[in-house]
């Protein structure tokens, strides 16, 4: 599985409790994301980095690594061709960034295991209890060795399978297939851009049966194309 680390998109540490429930507003349009990247509301990781995400509550604890992938990890599930769906594409598409990882399940190694317990023993970069109860953590993962250590394993592990709404995952290929077009037509394509990957939070497929937990909206987005 190829899974890379990224410059993310997030908010500020010491400003998160203010950032998510104002990312509807923040996530509206590029001006407003702009003014909120300008404020200090919100930052882009001047490197790019793995990130270790912790969610706990009913029914319990999963830990999954945040990274990108190819957008083709989608391909097996096409979701609908509903309107609200193309909506979602050309929001997407519009805004440039990707407002949320997308849930994949994939077979973790034991080795693993430990990897991402030694990532958690740092201090957090953000722990967050939601109105659900639900308590969100992270940890940033930039030091070399650890980076190498999770890619190598992430590199061994076979093709992850979608554990998210197959309409968000449908809307995740339907953007980015949107800005291969543009990019085509503008004669500038190369198969390297950001929007031919989709950032994803994968779950060790142990600790999710069905549908796995979602990140919280603006907590890690991912930039597809400049704006």
């Amino acid at each position: 599985m190829k899974a890379l680390p990224f410059p993310c998109i997030r908010p500020a540490q010491d400003r998160v409790l203010e950032a998510l429930p104002a990312m509807g507003s923040i996530l509206s349009g590029n001006d407003a994301l702009r003014g909120a990247l300008a404020d200090g509301l919100m930052l882009k990781d001047p490197g790019a980095a793995y990130y270790v995400y912790e969610c706990s509550g009913e029914p319990g604890r999963v830990t999954g690594v945040v990274a990108i992938c190819p957008t083709s990890v989608l391909a097996g599930d096409k979701g609908d061709a509903s309107a609200d769906v193309a909506a979602a594409a050309r929001a997407i598409a519009e805004l440039k960034v990707q407002p949320r990882p997308v849930s994949l399940a994939y077979e973790a190694s034991p080795v693993m295991d430990i990897i991402l317990g030694a990532a958690k023993e740092g201090a957090s970069l953000y722990a967050v209890t939601d109105p659900a109860g639900i308590t969100h953590r992270a940890w940033e993962v930039k030091r070399e060795d650890a980076v190498g250590a999770i890619r190598a394993m992430l590199d061994q592990a076979p093709e992850p399978a979608l554990a998210d709404d197959p309409a968000y995952a449908a809307a995740l290929t339907g953007a980015s297939q949107l800005l291969a077009d543009e990019t085509r037509a503008a004669g500038t394509y190369t198969g390297k851009e950001p929007f031919n990957f989709t950032v994803a939070v994968l779950f060790p497929a142990a600790q999710v049966s069905g549908a796995a937990p979602q990140v919280p909206t603006g907590l890690f987005t991912h930039q597809v194309a400049r704006f």
